[in-house]
């Protein structure tokens, strides 16, 4: 198999997890929400994001020190490429891409309705990397569709039609289908 040889672009040549929108609150009281693909699971209860320092999104994390994590499905796609807009902070992206929202349990950002799955979330920590900050929340309660579960208690992203976003930032998407398990062969 030929391989072409690269130095731009390289985090291209792989792909994240599925595409998530972050609520946060304005100190109006308005949710903001910004789409994110840049992220990690570090622990079984806590996620790194990278986020730009200048956004709402940062901005309202670091004032309230919480946030909700979303898990973006095929039926919201759209409304996830309207979250990721620059709009006024005192504008809910929530509301501008038909959304609706719902009381959280533990913090007091909404979660997103027509998300599968949702995450409640503290800040604990950043590291500051350029333009970016490594934000890194504890996960402090979880909202889950039955349907999609998987057998582990988490979330079935083939069930769900989670989107992987496969061509950043240019808005083309995709879905996992025909999952498969691989036997190790030792020699």
């Amino acid at each position: 198999m030929a391989k072409k040889y690269v130095e731009k672009g390289l985090t291209g040549l792989v792909r994240s997890r599925p595409v998530i929108i972050i609520t946060t609150l304005h100190p109006d009281g308005t949710v903001n929400a910004g789409t994110f693909g840049a992220y990690t699971n570090l622990s079984s209860d806590e996620i790194g994001i990278a986020i730009g320092k200048p956004s709402h999104t940062y901005k309202n994390i670091k004032r309230t020190g919480e946030f909700a994590v979303n898990v973006v499905t095929r039926s919201i796609a759209a409304a996830s490429e309207i979250c990721a807009e620059e709009v006024p902070p005192s504008e809910s992206e929530i509301r501008n891409a038909g959304l609706t929202t719902e009381l959280p349990r533990k913090i007091s950002v909404p979660i997103i309705r027509e998300s599968v799955s949702s995450i409640e979330c503290r800040f604990e920590r950043e590291l500051e990397i350029g333009y970016h900050s490594f934000v890194i929340g504890r996960c402090v309660a979880g909202h889950i569709e039955e349907s999609v579960i998987d057998r582990s208690g988490g979330l079935d992203v083939v069930k769900a039609q989670a989107i992987f976003n496969i061509r950043y930032p240019e808005p083309l998407y995709s879905v996992l289908s025909e999952p498969f398990r691989v036997e190790k062969k030792r020699r």
